[in-house]
């Protein structure tokens, strides 16, 4: 049954014209024909069964019951695209009984009524009521953007004709922004984004330590009498602030901590004492405030979410 939405009523009898968005359809058209050839040759080259199957204006997504690697993805991916180059033609098509029950077809599901064919010779046969294109030519291109491990098989990305070809132009957009942002060719990119991130590594380290140093000095400052040391700072890395705990605790005989970060973002803290039951303390954090973590009678460590003035009437 077909409904036609209209933006006002009309009487019976008045001629009326519908209008299908073309391109749309087609576009769809070209990403069923391609899941077909897809999933077909995955079937007929490694027996994998379609599990499953999303069509929207973004991407096709497909599901197969085993595990494919990316040389097997890859194989598909290309004798696919020469299915598309050899134009073979797409037959839709009603069986009769007889016919139907000799002929080998995939379905994912048991089908009530008539069945519906759809039969790239040599390629794929399998039951299915959408609009596909007369020929495999008309598919125009198969990509696949990305694939992965789901469910204990393949969850496969795919895009077909002019939404591979609009996709390939906004990566390669992307891809050219980059190495002219670079100052580098095309083919050394990959080698330069993994020199900038050693180096972005090399320079966290530095300032990790620069930032340690700062703090240990902070804290050979404090006068050794004092019992209790609690500590607020921002930026602080968890090793950073355990180092500093325990150089606290080696001078200070009461609660050591240090709270790192701010009161709209939250702390992450290190507590630690040799006299005080540290996971005790946590544990009352955890109930007052709401923190999360946990540690040993000598040590915690975790976060919270509350302002400093809330931490420190709470210690």
């Amino acid at each position: 049954m077909i409904y036609h939405y209209c933006d006002r009523a009309f009487a019976a009898g008045q001629k009326v014209v519908g209008v299908i968005d073309w391109a749309h359809r087609f576009g769809n058209m070209q990403q069923h024909t391609g899941e077909h050839i897809f999933t077909g040759l995955a079937h007929n080259i490694y027996g994998a069964d379609n599990v499953g199957f999303h069509l929207s204006d973004n991407t096709v997504t497909l599901d197969l019951n085993i595990e494919l690697s990316e040389e097997q993805v890859r194989r598909i991916e290309r004798t696919a695209n020469l299915v598309i180059a050899k134009d073979f033609p797409v037959k839709a098509y009603y069986p009769d009984e007889a016919t139907l029950a000799a002929t080998d077809y995939r379905s994912k599901k048991e089908i009530d009524g008539a069945i519906r064919l759809v039969e790239i010779e040599g390629v794929d046969i399998c039951a299915c009521c959408a609009p596909h294109v007369n020929t495999t030519g008309q598919v125009g291109m198969l990509k696949v953007i990305s694939f992965g491990k789901y469910k204990g098989g393949t969850r496969v990305y795919i895009l077909c004709g002019l939404r591979a070809l609009d996709d390939y132009n906004h990566k390669m957009s992307l891809l050219a922004q980059s190495y002219q942002k670079l100052n580098c060719p095309e083919e050394n990119l990959p080698d330069r984004i993994a020199g900038i991130m050693e180096e972005n590594k090399q320079l966290k380290y530095r300032i990790s330590q620069i930032k340690g140093d700062i703090l240990m000095n902070q804290i050979a400052g404090y006068p050794s009498d004092l019992s209790d040391v609690t500590i607020f700072t921002e930026d602080l890395d968890a090793k950073t602030m355990r180092d500093g705990v325990n150089a606290l605790v080696e001078k200070h005989d009461g609660l050591c901590a240090i709270f790192s970060g701010n009161d709209e973002d939250g702390y992450n803290f290190v507590i630690g004492s040799s006299t005080r039951d540290c996971k005790a303390i946590a544990t009352g954090l955890r109930e007052l405030l709401g923190a999360k973590g946990g540690g040993s009678n000598q040590m915690a460590q975790g976060s919270v979410d509350a302002t400093r003035s809330a931490i420190e009437r709470t210690l």
